[in-house]
C-alpha cells in the first residue's frame, strides 16, 4: 500500500498540557513519519506520513490518549501525497497561525512531582519549583504564543544538562516540559527580615518563624499571599489592622484533607472541589469541632478553605502540619502584589519569603461555593482564567467587555469563544484600573484579536466607562452600553443559549434605565430584546451610597413609610440601630428623609437584606462588599421555624415595607433570631419568585434563572428553585461564570451580539 500524508490542525487546550509529547508517543507507536508543532494562534499541527490505516488509526487515538489535563475541541485532516521527506517523527520549532487555540490556565502540581519532592534521594528533593508536563505554571508565566519556553518567563533560567535531558527524552514525564527546573538551574527562595537581608536556611527559618507568631509575605507563582497562624486572635487582630480589614474573612490552607475535616463539615462534592488540578478556594460550613479563631471569619458560620497547589506551599504546610492563613498581599481595592520590589514596600509582614522568576501575570485564587448543591463561582481566576466559554451564537466580530465597577473582570470574544481575564477587581482604585488595561492587552496580544466594539456599563461614572469610551475614540469602533441587570441575565444566557427566558436579578445596585438605583429586578428576554417586567418596591436610599455603609439608614428609610417621626425615632432607638455619628445623628437623618433632601430611591434587594441585617443586629457598618447581608445568611442558617409573613404583590411589584416591619414585630415580640432573619429571607425569595412566574406565564415561557450578587445566598436561591420545581418551571443557575459582577462582562458580550448591528 502506497504511503499518503495528512496534515492534521488540532484547536482546544492543546499548548501547556504536555499535548505534543503525547502526540510524538502516539505517532511513534504507529511508525509514521513527520512533526507535531505549536502554532502560533495556540493550535497544535501535526503532519504524519504513513499508510492510511495506521494514520486513520492514529487519529483516533489523538482524542482516547490525549494527556489529562488537554481539551480537543476540533480537528481538521487534510490528506495529500506523500512528500517522502521526513524520517521519523519529531517535535519541530512552533510556528505558522492555524486556527485559535486556548491560552492553558495553570494547573496545581501533580501527584508525581509532590512524590519527588519529599523524596529523599530525588535529585528535586525539597525544591520548590518541580513541575513536569502535566501540572505547574501556565498563564501566570505565558508573554505570547504559542506556549514555548522561550515565551515564557522561564527562558530567564538555561536548562542544565540534567534538565535538558529530560526535556528531550520521549520517555521521561517532563519530555517538553516548558517549566522544567530543578536546584542547579532554575529559580530558587530566599528569605528577607525587615532590613532586607538575608537569612540562612530560608525554608526551614520560615516555618520557625510562622509557629512562633510572625507574618510572612510568600511569594507564590501568580501573585503573593500574607500567611499566619490560625489560633491566635491577637496576631490575626494585627493582620487585620495592617491589611486595613476589619472583618474580612480570611482564607485558610491545610496540609491535607484530613485536617480540614477537624474544623470543617465537607461533602464529597466540596472534596473533589478542594482535590482538582484547579485547587479553588472552597467555601465549606464550620462544623461543631471548629477550633480555629473566630477572627478569620467573623460573623460567618463559614470559612474559606484551599489546599496546596504549588511545591512551596506542600512543603510549609507539610513542615508546619497545620493550618495557616493564606490571604492574598494587598490592601482592599488594590492589585495583588507581585513584584519583589513591592514586597519589601508593603510593610505588612515580618519577613519576606521570596523567589527570582518574574510573574508576568498576576492571578488571584479562585473561589467556589456550592449553593443549591451546584458549584458556584464566586471568583472565577487562578486554574480556570483564561479558558474561554465556547458561545453557540452565528456571530464573527470581536466584542470586548470591561465591567462595571467591583470585582471586575473583562472579556474579550473571538471566533465564539468569550475569553474571560483572571479576576481584576475594584477599578475604583486607579491601580486596579491600570491592572484592567494591561489585562485587556495582554489578552488581546495573546488571542491576536482586536475588537469592532466594545461594551461597558450604563453607569456614566464608572471608570471602567470611562476607559471604553476612550479605547473606542482611540480605536474609531463603537461602543455599547449596557444596563446592569441586562448583563446579569444575559450572562445566563450566554452560559444556557436560552432564546427566551425570565431573570431574577438581584444584587446591591445597578445603574437603572430610568437613572435610578436597580437591585430587584425581573428581567424579561425574548425577540432578542431585555425589558424590566417586575421589581421589588422601591425605598429611600438617605445619603445616597453612605445608606450602603451603614444600613440602619435603609431601616429609616423603610420604616418611614408607616411610622411617623416621633414613633420611628423611638423604634431606631429601641432597637439599637447604630449611625456613624451615634444617636444625635437620628434627628438628622429623619429630618432628611421628611425633607427628601439626597435621598435616593432603590429598589435593590441587597439594601433590604442589610435593613433586616441591621435591625436585627447583625451588622451595622459594611467594611467590605456584602458584609450584612452575608452575616444574615449566616443566622438564616441556623433558623429551623418558619414564621408567617406578609408577600404582598401589585402590578409586579413586591413590598418590601411590610416585611421589614414585620422583622421589626417578630423581634419586639421576643422571637429567635434567627428564625426571623431565615422567614424574611423566604419571604423576599418567594415574593420575587412569584412575580417571575407569573411573568413567565404571561410570555409562556418555561425558564426562570436567577443573577446577581443576592445568588450566593443559599437560602434564598433554594427557596426560588424549590418554589419553581413545584411549578414545573425549570431554574437556572450560573455555571461557568460568577453570578456577581465578576460575571457581568461575558453578559455585556452576549447583549453586545444582539445590539452589535443597531450601533453601527
Amino acid at each position: 500500500m502506497s504511503p499518503i500524508s495528512a496534515i492534521i490542525s488540532v484547536s482546544g487546550i492543546v499548548q501547556g498540557v504536555g499535548f505534543r509529547p503525547s502526540i510524538y508517543r502516539i505517532a511513534r507507536k504507529f511508525a509514521l513519519n513527520g512533526y507535531v508543532r505549536n502554532l502560533g494562534f495556540g493550535g497544535v499541527e501535526i503532519r504524519v506520513e504513513g499508510e492510511r490505516e495506521r494514520i486513520e488509526k492514529f487519529i483516533k487515538l489523538l482524542e482516547r490518549e490525549k494527556p489529562k489535563n488537554s481539551r480537543i475541541d476540533k480537528i481538521d485532516v487534510k490528506f495529500g501525497k506523500a512528500l517522502g521527506q521526513y524520517r521519523g517523527f519529531k517535535i519541530i520549532h512552533s510556528g505558522g497561525r492555524g486556527s485559535i487555540g486556548f491560552i492553558p490556565a495553570d494547573i496545581s502540581i501533580c501527584d508525581n512531582c509532590v512524590d519527588e519532592i519529599f523524596s529523599e534521594n530525588n535529585r528535586r528533593y525539597l525544591y520548590e519549583f518541580t513541575t513536569c508536563t502535566d501540572c505547574g505554571p501556565r498563564f501566570t508565566t505565558i508573554e505570547r504564543i504559542p506556549y514555548d519556553r522561550k515565551n515564557t518567563s522561564f527562558h530567564e533560567f538555561d536548562m542544565c544538562d540534567k534538565c535538558k535531558k529530560e526535556y528531550e527524552n520521549p520517555e521521561d514525564r517532563r519530555f517538553h516540559a516548558q517549566t522544567i527546573a530543578c536546584r542547579e538551574c532554575g529559580p530558587g527562595y530566599f528569605l528577607l527580615d525587615k532590613k532586607f537581608e538575608r537569612i540562612e536556611n530560608p525554608i526551614e527559618s520560615a516555618v520557625k518563624f510562622l509557629k512562633n507568631g510572625k507574618i510572612l509575605c510568600i511569594k507564590g507563582i501568580g501573585g503573593m499571599h500574607i500567611a499566619s497562624i490560625t489560633t491566635n486572635d491577637e496576631i490575626i487582630s494585627e493582620l487585620r489592622k495592617k491589611l486595613k480589614r476589619p472583618q474580612q474573612p480570611f482564607a485558610v490552607m491545610c496540609p491535607d484533607i484530613g485536617v480540614v475535616k477537624r474544623f470543617a463539615i465537607i461533602g464529597k462534592r466540596e472534596e473533589n472541589a478542594l482535590k482538582s488540578r484547579e485547587r479553588p478556594i472552597v467555601i465549606l460550613r464550620k462544623s461543631e469541632d471548629y477550633h480555629l479563631s473566630d477572627n478569620i471569619s467573623p460573623g460567618l458560620d463559614t470559612i474559606g478553605v484551599m489546599l496546596p497547589c504549588t511545591g512551596i506551599q506542600h512543603i510549609i504546610l507539610r513542615k508546619i502540619k497545620e493550618p495557616l492563613i493564606m490571604t492574598s498581599a494587598n490592601i482592599p481595592g488594590e492589585p495583588m502584589i507581585i513584584r519583589n520590589k513591592d514586597a519589601k514596600e508593603f510593610k505588612i509582614a515580618d519577613y519576606l519569603l521570596l523567589h527570582d522568576l518574574r510573574i508576568v501575570n498576576r492571578c488571584d485564587d479562585s473561589v467556589i461555593k456550592f449553593i443549591n448543591n451546584k458549584r458556584t463561582f464566586i471568583r472565577r481566576s487562578r486554574g480556570f482564567a483564561p479558558v474561554p466559554i465556547e458561545l453557540d451564537i452565528n456571530f464573527e466580530k470581536n466584542i470586548l467587555a470591561v465591567g462595571a465597577e467591583e470585582n471586575v473582570t473583562a472579556c474579550l470574544l473571538t471566533n465564539k469563544r468569550a475569553f474571560l481575564t483572571q479576576h481584576i477587581g475594584d477599578t475604583r482604585s486607579l491601580n486596579t484600573l491600570n491592572y484592567l488595561e494591561d489585562a485587556i492587552i495582554h489578552l488581546m496580544k495573546l488571542t491576536k484579536s482586536k475588537p469592532d466594539a466594545i461594551a461597558c456599563d450604563l453607569h456614566p461614572n464608572f471608570n471602567t466607562t470611562r476607559f471604553a469610551i476612550r479605547f473606542c475614540r482611540e480605536n474609531e469602533i463603537p461602543l455599547i452600553r449596557v444596563q446592569h441587570h441586562y448583563a446579569h441575565l444575559a450572562s445566563l444566557i450566554a452560559e444556557y443559549g436560552c432564546d427566551k427566558i425570565v431573570g431574577i436579578c438581584v444584587d446591591g445596585y445597578g445603574y437603572g434605565e430610568d437613572g435610578r438605583a436597580w437591585g430587584g429586578e425581573i428581567i424579561l428576554y425574548r425577540n432578542g430584546e431585555f425589558s424590566r417586567v417586575g421589581h421589588l418596591e422601591e425605598q429611600r436610599m438617605p445619603g445616597g451610597d453612605i445608606a450602603a455603609y451603614y444600613p440602619g439608614r435603609m431601616v429609616a428609610g423603610i420604616l418611614y413609610n408607616i411610622y411617623p417621626k416621633n414613633e420611628l425615632k423611638k423604634i431606631l432607638i429601641r432597637n439599637g440601630l447604630r449611625f456613624r455619628h451615634g444617636t444625635k445623628e437620628i434627628d438628622i437623618l429623619i429630618n432628611q428623609i421628611d425633607k427628601d433632601i439626597n435621598v435616593m430611591r432603590t429598589t435593590s434587594m441587597g439594601r433590604v437584606l442589610d435593613a433586616v441585617s441591621s435591625l436585627l443586629g447583625v451588622c451595622h457598618y459594611r467594611s467590605y462588599g456584602g458584609e450584612p447581608a452575608m452575616k444574615l445568611d449566616s443566622l438564616a442558617n441556623k433558623g429551623k421555624r418558619l414564621l408567617e409573613f406578609p408577600i404582598h404583590i401589585r402590578d409586579g411589584i413586591l413590598n418590601t415595607t411590610e416585611i421589614l416591619n414585620r422583622v421589626l414585630e417578630l423581634k419586639e415580640d421576643g422571637y429567635k433570631k434567627e428564625d426571623i432573619a431565615f422567614s424574611a429571607e423566604v419571604a423576599l425569595a418567594m415574593g420575587i419568585a412569584e412575580i417571575a412566574v407569573m411573568r413567565a406565564k404571561i410570555h409562556n415561557i418555561d425558564k426562570i434563572g436567577i443573577s446577581g450578587g443576592v445568588s450566593y445566598n443559599n437560602v434564598i436561591v433554594t427557596t426560588i428553585s424549590k418554589y419553581l420545581e413545584d411549578r414545573g418551571i425549570e431554574f437556572l443557575q450560573h455555571r461557568k461564570v460568577p453570578p456577581g459582577d465578576g460575571g457581568l462582562s461575558l453578559g455585556q458580550v452576549r447583549y453586545a451580539i444582539d445590539n452589535f448591528f443597531t450601533v453601527l
